[in-house]
């Protein structure tokens, strides 16, 4: 474990982003120099990450709050059907590219001792509002001088008043804070008069040329418009949709659920993550309700335009999104009123250009938290 770093994150929900950032995390730890264990606990259905305690917390919470909304949204999660054959080829993605290794708790705390150090992140780990505040994703295992935080999200712009003593105590035992977007670094500002970096999520801090070497990703003909939503299209982005077909006179492919209304499109397809990575690298437009969507379409310099959604019956999320859209001056994609004017008006250039600048601030912490933690360990 000389070598070695601790990984925790989601990466077991069926969703493209959890499985992309996980992938992205372990590849920027290996490009610094140390092996990366992407760790799990023993999960009691498979695909997903559910745990004896954690059901039991959320079910108490449940009743004890009386969140009727908070079990609406829980369930709707759960409800939504993949297009057919999806799951398995998220099971090989994690198989080849992930390799998460299962342990117990004891277990953890025993090798967190001997690694180099343990990093939470990224994606929601942090989620303000949710009812089951996880030690796992606080690194609660871990000595308290080995605690790196990478881009984690609180997927809001506020906690929860029943989340904020947890994770106020929680977020303190960490010397080194970073979160994902810039509403994270009021957050805990707010919450514990300490100051995080705001970095980029994992999967932008891994460029595009490392993501199509890293998955083998080929390019091929661009004859679709990929629409990729996680609820339901709204009628504004079904029009959306129906314009650019029209415009680009191309089919229109979904993935990656079969919702009871699927006029939108032409086709669903079965994808995994890294055919999901293929299928925006290779698309004439992507549009999407998902903060990843954005995010790979933005990285992979695919023309993109970004929907809003509402969170089952739970509170809007759009600041993930909108917080990296003004790091790259690209907030007219976002519920875009003429899609077929702003197809083409798009500078790459710039994004790119604000990337790297915050890519290299990127790797510029998670070094000096590696080198601080090792000092300190002589």
């Amino acid at each position: 474990m000389k070598n070695r770093i601790l990984l925790t994150t989601v990466f077991s929900a069926f969703n493209y982003g959890s499985c992309l950032q996980a992938f992205a995390g372990k590849q920027i730890i290996r490009k610094v120099g140390y092996e990366c264990d992407l760790v799990k606990l023993k999960s009691l259905v498979k695909g997903r990450d559910v745990r004896f305690r954690k059901l039991m917390t959320i079910l108490f919470r449940l009743l004890f709050l009386n969140k009727n909304n908070a079990l609406r949204t829980y369930g709707k999660s759960y409800e939504k059907a993949l297009v057919d054959g999806t799951e398995r080829k998220f099971f090989a993605f994690t198989d080849e590219y992930l390799k998460p290794v299962e342990v117990s708790w004891r277990r953890l705390k025993s090798i967190a001792k001997e690694a180099v150090a343990c990093f939470s992140g990224s994606d929601q780990i942090w989620n303000s509002s949710t009812l089951y505040v996880d030690p796992l994703y606080y690194l609660r295992f871990a000595p308290k001088q080995k605690r790196v935080a990478l881009s984690p999200s609180f997927g809001r712009n506020f906690i929860a008043d029943y989340n904020k003593n947890k994770m106020k105590k929680w977020i303190n035992d960490y010397p080194y804070l970073s979160v994902r977007e810039d509403s994270g670094v009021k957050l805990i500002k707010e919450l514990t008069g300490l100051e995080a970096q705001h970095l980029l999520d994992p999967t932008l801090i891994i460029n595009s040329e490392e993501w199509r070497k890293n998955l083998h990703i080929e390019e091929k003909t661009k004859n679709y418009i990929l629409a990729y939503f996680l609820d339901e299209p709204s009628s504004h982005a079904k029009k959306a949709l129906k314009a650019l077909k029209e415009q680009l006179n191309c089919k229109v492919i979904a993935l990656p659920y079969k919702f009871e209304d699927m006029d939108y499109c032409d086709e669903a397809v079965a994808a995994g993550p890294k055919e999901f990575v293929e299928l925006v690298a290779n698309a004439k437009v992507v549009c999407t309700d998902s903060f990843h969507g954005t995010v790979f379409a933005l990285n992979l310099h695919t023309p993109f335009f970004t929907f809003e959604r509402e969170y089952g019956f739970a509170n809007k999320q759009s600041e993930r999104v909108l917080s990296i859209l003004r790091k790259v001056d690209m907030l007219e994609r976002y519920q875009p009123v003429n899609v077929v004017e702003k197809l083409d008006n798009l500078d790459f250039k710039h994004s790119e250009e604000v990337l790297n600048t915050e890519r290299e601030k990127a790797y510029k912490y998670v070094n000096n938290a590696i080198n601080s933690i090792k000092k300190n360990e002589k």
